[in-house]
């Protein structure tokens, strides 16, 4: 079984065909066979020109623009376990860019260079092929591999190391298949300076509606725990289409819109992903 594929029980006047769990923006807990592996190219463009205040209030700013290309492997280890490694090269602009009070100068508007690296496992530890109901915990580490913000370009870094852990479920009923997580970022070592935690909980709904074409439908939402300043956090909606061409080949494309936020952007966001399995 490819990663995210499984087939669902449907009706006997009805032709059973491989339901995709794979999302945009929300985990799956399918991994991917053992011996098997797959590599996901991305594509997205992030941009706001308001931002939420720390009581909800909308505010204009400053054009915010994000652009990513990214990259990454997953390799299928043993029964029910897998391993990833993911990253990105970013461009960034923003002319809000925070005012130096003691230098006196405004901050540089733009920014670019590779991100950091995330290197995860995810294993499921209950899968009950009668219900069509899938478990697994993912855990994994980011590595500051990225810029740091300076006088020459804003950073494409955290600028920590974080220990990342989720926990997905993903369960099927004929046709329409649910995902849902719930995770937590935990910042390490001393260059954390603020920040304490990000919290994120995300659920998607998708349909098959034929075996290469699955609309779908995404909450999500963030909650950025920091410290000796007020938290950040953001619900968004995701739209999109997960296309899983044949065993080889899935494409995705979706737009996320934040709907409401505190101390956010209030962003919208495209994206487009291949992934290629063998």
């Amino acid at each position: 079984m490819a990663d995210g594929i499984a087939l669902s029980a449907a009706p006997a006047t009805a032709v059973e065909i491989g339901i995709e769990h794979g999302k945009i923006n929300t985990a799956d807990a399918s991994p991917v066979d053992p011996g098997h592996y797959e590599i996901e190219a991305s594509f997205s463009f992030t941009g706001a020109k308001q931002f939420w205040d720390a009581s909800g209030h909308t505010h204009d700013r400053g054009l915010f623009q994000e652009q990513n290309i990214g990259l990454s492997f997953r390799a299928g280890l043993v029964d029910n376990f897998d391993i990833a490694v993911s990253g990105a090269y970013s461009w960034l602009k923003d002319e809000d860019n925070n005012f130096d009070e003691d230098a006196g100068m405004v901050g540089p508007s733009t920014g670019d260079g590779v991100t950091d690296i995330e290197v995860s496992g995810r294993y499921r530890f209950y899968n009950n092929a009668e219900r069509h109901l899938e478990i697994a915990y993912i855990a994994g580490v980011s590595i500051p591999t990225g810029n740091n913000s300076d006088r020459d370009g804003i950073g494409t870094s955290q600028g920590f190391w974080s220990f990342n852990q989720t926990l997905v479920a993903s369960k099927d009923w004929e046709r329409w298949t649910l995902n849902g997580d719930i995770g937590f970022s935990l910042p390490i070592g001393n260059k954390r300076e603020n920040a304490r935690g990000l919290f994120s909980i995300d659920l998607a709904l998708g349909y098959q509606i034929l075996p290469w074409l699955q609309p779908e439908l995404e909450l999500n939402y963030s909650h950025d725990y920091l410290a000796d300043t007020d938290h950040a956090q953001m619900l968004a909606m995701t739209a999109g289409l997960v296309m899983p061409i044949n065993e080889t080949l899935r494409m995705n494309i979706g737009v996320q819109q934040g709907v409401w936020g505190e101390n956010a952007d209030k962003a919208t966001s495209l994206c487009a992903t291949v992934k290629f399995a063998f």
